[in-house]
């Protein structure tokens, strides 16, 4: 058996010269991309996906504060650089079932009146893009809350990602009401 030495130089090369055929394999143009943009997430079972505009940005879920007298979807207050916001578990408010945080779990963080709310989720997936012409209207006889807030939705490789309005729930009044 012989062993193939690979300088370090040349093996340096040789992930240069790999990395810019992938990177001219997937170069696409923007249209390709599509002209709608979302950040995925995931709730139990639905696949969701959030207006880029009404996230300010993902978060792994930081140390809870519990806050006593609250309805029990809200976990508590989390400290995002030095902003008090309200951990918010939507899969609690959206169907009542609590969610199990997980490694995997994320908040994502939005604006709302009077400041910021942390939306936990189970699994967010990233920026999703999607071709305007492909939305189509939700017609769902599910009796979830979740498609209350869910008008539109993109069919991707098999898998439906529902548009949740961000918009929508932040001025229902019982998403403003937490108070038990």
């Amino acid at each position: 058996m012989s062993k193939q030495i690979i300088k370090p130089f040349e093996l340096l090369l040789q992930y240069e010269q790999r990395s810019l055929s992938h990177a001219l394999g997937s170069a696409t143009d923007e249209s390709d991309r599509g002209d709608w943009s979302g950040i995925g997430f995931k709730i139990g079972d639905y696949h969701l996906v959030a207006p880029v505009n009404d996230v300010n940005e993902v978060v792994i879920l930081p140390e809870l504060i519990r806050i006593p007298g609250i309805d029990t979807w809200v976990l508590g207050l989390v400290n995002i650089r030095s902003n008090l916001i309200p951990a918010i578990d939507l899969k609690s408010f959206l169907t009542k079932e609590p969610a199990k945080i997980t490694k995997h779990s994320r908040m994502l963080v939005i604006n709302q009146p009077g400041g910021q709310a942390g939306l936990v989720v189970d699994e967010v997936f990233g920026q999703r893009h999607f071709n305007k012409s492909q939305e189509q209207d939700v017609e769902s006889d599910d009796a979830s809350r979740i498609f209350a807030y869910c008008d539109k939705y993109f069919n991707h490789e098999g898998v439906d990602w529902n548009v949740f309005e961000i918009e929508q729930l932040i001025s229902d009044m019982s998403f403003q009401n937490a108070a038990v």
